[in-house]
């Protein structure tokens, strides 16, 4: 799987070190036996149990960029939205990270409590120097790591099975850490849409 995960992020940022990604309003559904497309010709297939609009955010540990642990049941009274990355390594993230930084500064005086959430199968230490070398230490967005046990991709279904990575995916819990919004791109070279989400997010204060 590491050979494969190695692969896939070798020809992910040479084929598209460049390219601009385009933001999508398409949705396809988390969990077992669904699939994903990386333009559109490779297939790669999700496992885990798929999370779905109304249940309660399911409890796991995870680790932020300073080693210490997040438990995502923990209800601190406000909404959140997770950004769920495929790796910190691809470009396709990487505009993702900036794009999602870019508008929560545009926009902080209108987001209220939303907290913002970044999720990747990538360790601590490499979003760690991804923050940094992307200038993100005071953007507002807590970086999370599941490279350990992969709980976050089992317990929602983003898991990518080939890869060890997860889907593209936008999650939004309510101030009850309720889900209330899901949005998982089929195609991995596009982005989902933070705009919508955000809009689900603030009518959930």
């Amino acid at each position: 799987m590491m050979k494969c995960s190695a692969l896939f992020l070798s020809l992910v940022s040479s084929t598209f070190a460049f390219a601009d990604f385009p933001v999508t309003q398409d949705h396809a559904d988390l969990g077992a036996r669904k699939i994903l497309t990386l333009e559109k010709d490779t297939v790669f297939h999700l496992t885990g149990k798929a999370v779905k609009v109304g249940q309660l955010m399911p409890s796991m540990v995870l680790t932020d960029s300073n080693l210490g642990a997040f438990d995502t049941s923990k209800n601190n009274g406000n909404p959140r939205v997770y950004v769920v990355l495929t790796s910190v390594d691809t470009p396709v993230c990487e505009q993702q990270s900036n794009d999602l930084a870019a508008f929560i500064k545009k926009n902080s005086e209108d987001l209220g409590d939303i907290e913002f959430i970044v999720v990747s199968a990538d360790t601590p230490f490499a979003q760690q120097r991804f923050i940094e070398k992307h200038d993100l230490e005071d953007s507002q967005v807590n970086f999370l790591s599941d490279s350990l046990a992969h709980d976050f991709g089992n317990k929602t279904g983003t898991q990518i099975k080939e890869l060890g990575l997860l889907a593209r995916t936008i999650i939004v819990v309510d101030k009850n850490n309720r889900i209330s919004y899901i949005q998982r791109v089929p195609e991995l070279t596009t982005i989902p849409d933070i705009e919508a989400a955000v809009k689900v997010a603030k009518a959930t204060e």
